[in-house]
C-alpha cells in the first residue's frame, strides 16, 4: 500500500472562494503598498526641508 488516500469531491476547494480570498488579499497588498509610497513622499519631503532648514541656519545674515 502506498497510504495515498484519493480525494473526495467535498475535500476540493471552491474556485469562486478561492478567488473571492485573493482578490480580497490582492486589495490589502495593494492598500499597503499605497501606504508605503505616501510614507517614502513624507520622509522624503521632511528630509528635504530639514536640510533647506540647516543650510538657512547655517547662513550669517548682514542686515542693512
Amino acid at each position: 500500500m502506498s497510504g495515498h488516500v484519493p480525494r473526495r469531491p467535498t475535500d476540493m476547494k471552491n474556485p469562486v472562494e478561492v478567488l473571492r480570498r485573493k482578490e480580497a488579499e490582492l486589495e490589502r497588498l495593494q492598500e499597503e503598498v499605497d501606504a508605503l509610497r505616501l510614507v517614502g513622499k513624507l520622509l522624503r519631503e521632511q528630509t528635504l526641508a530639514g536640510k533647506q532648514e540647516a543650510q538657512i541656519r547655517g547662513k550669517v545674515l548682514q542686515m542693512p
